[in-house]
This record gives structure tokens, sequence and C-alpha cells, in this order.
């Protein structure tokens, strides 16, 4: 296969995948939100990228970024772009549908969103007591955790280099801000601790799963920011180069084919074992 993004694929291609008794497909779902000085599609962009290196090695496909879901506290900014959960979890589930009809049994969403798993999940649990096969939510912000449990030596949270990495990646690099005066444009970013709104979102989240425990704004445009852009094109390819590298790295370590096999031990077990057992669940 030249590409195992499946929207550029022949169809012939897909079919002889499917026949060949694969059935995995991952599928990257993004947003459109203001990002500091970064595009407004970068957390769609990211997700892609890695979707595609994660398909690459494990022999699966996947999908162009899904870009329109919830964004959460970001409307903010006019470049922001909101669909509600319920709309994005619906307009996944049938995604899902056709997807499974095609012969995708083991679909694996990806995200580098924080409140994307408001979406993600709740359309998976019902999904699955619907249809009786288990999808599986990747998020980014634990995957890189697992992957630096499992040997990645890598410091913080890399969150620029993958991000221009995956602009590299997919041939969209023009689209990243070079400023040879580049500096912090927006608003200060205030400490928590002077900022009473920052407080209390901060408490409220802490007593259940966050983010999206707890409705709110972001008050100003830096609160979400990506930070400022390059200086020079040299010194954003040499980035970019470094997190095309890093993108690689995560893949390796994180090992998405444990993920695959662990929903086909979920799989079989609800099939072969649960549903004979308990027939009221069918």
């Amino acid at each position: 296969m030249k590409t195992h993004i499946l929207n550029k694929m022949r169809n012939v291609e897909v079919e002889e995948y499917l026949d060949r008794g694969r059935d995995v497909i991952f599928i990257p779902v993004g947003t459109v939100e203001l990002h500091g000085d970064l595009p407004l599609d970068c957390e769609t962009i990211y997700v892609e990228a890695i979707a595609e290196k994660m398909a690459e090695a494990t022999d699966s496909l996947s999908l162009t970024g899904l870009p329109f879901f919830y964004p959460g506290a970001t409307r903010t900014g006019r470049g922001t772009v909101y669909l509600s959960i319920a709309e994005g979890a619906s307009y996944l589930r049938q995604l899902s549908d056709s997807l499974l009809k095609q012969g995708f049994r083991k679909q694996i969403f990806v995200s580098g969103h924080g409140p994307a798993y408001l979406t993600i999940n709740s359309f998976i649990m019902d999904a699955f007591h619907d249809k009786k096969v288990p999808f599986v939510h990747i998020s980014l912000l634990q995957a890189i955790q697992i992957a630096k449990d499992n040997g990645w030596q890598v410091k913080g949270m890399p969150f620029k280099e993958l991000m221009y990495g995956a602009y590299k990646q997919m041939n969209q690099l023009d689209y990243l801000f070079v400023d040879p005066d580049a500096v912090q444009k927006e608003e200060p970013v205030h400490a928590a601790s002077q900022n009473p709104l920052k407080s209390a979102v901060q408490r409220l989240n802490a007593v259940a799963t966050s983010p999206g425990n707890v409705g709110f704004f972001y008050e100003e445009f830096s609160d979400h920011g990506g930070g400022e852009g390059c200086r020079s094109v040299a010194e954003r390819d040499e980035l970019a180069l470094k997190g095309t590298k890093m993108i690689d790295d995560f893949v390796r370590f994180f090992n998405p084919q444990q993920v695959i096999d662990d929903l086909n031990q979920i799989d079989l077990a609800t099939q072969e074992h649960i549903i004979p057992r308990y027939p009221h669940l069918k």
C-alpha cells in the first residue's frame, strides 16, 4: 500500500486489506479552536499524524483527522468552532456504524484534546451495549505517560515538538507561524492563585474527573496558548524534524499493537463466553 490512510486509498486496496482478515482502523478526533500562535486545527493535525503512524506500525488503516467537535472553554476565541458533545457523539456513532458494516470491527479513536473523552467515551459505551463490540479511545495525554513508563526518554510534555513534527509529517509545515520578532502577543497568563476564576475551576475539577467537571470559559486567549511561533524558517524546520523523530519514538514505546490485542481479548470473551452465558445480553 502507498498509504495507510483510508481516504487516500483506492477501493481495491481497502478490499484487499479487509480480505486479508484485517479489521483495524484508527480514527483521529480533533478540534478547531484557539491555540496561541498555532493554527486552529493543530489538535486535529496532531492526532491525524499519530494515528497514521500507529496504523503503519500495526498493519492497520487510519482516517484523516476529524476536525469539528466539542472544544470546551476556548469559545471565547472567534476562530473556535463549536459542536455540542451530543452532536459529536451522534456523528461518531453514525461513522462507526458505517465502518463496522464495512468490516472494521476494531475501531480505535485517538484524541489529543482534554475534553474529547466527553464525546468519545459516551459514544463508545452506548455503542458497546448496543452492538456488543468493544471500541477504545486513546487519549494522547495518557498515552504519552504510558510511553514514558515503557522507557521513552523525554522531558515533560513535549507538546510543541510533537505538534511541529505532525505538521511536517502531514506536509503542512508552511502553515506554522514564523516571526523574526516572535513574542507572546496575547494577554499574559495569570497564576491561578491570583485569579478567582482559575482557582474556582481547579477546585471544582478536583472533586471528579476533569476536565469537563464544570462548565466555564477561558478569560484570556493566552489561557489556552500554544507558545510563540518560531523566529525563522530554519528554527521551525529544525524543531519539526526533531518532532517527527519524537512521534516515531512515542509510537514505538507506546506500542499500539497491545491496544489491538487487548481489544481482541475483550471481543473474544464477550462473544464466546459472556453472551452465551447470559443470553439476555443479546
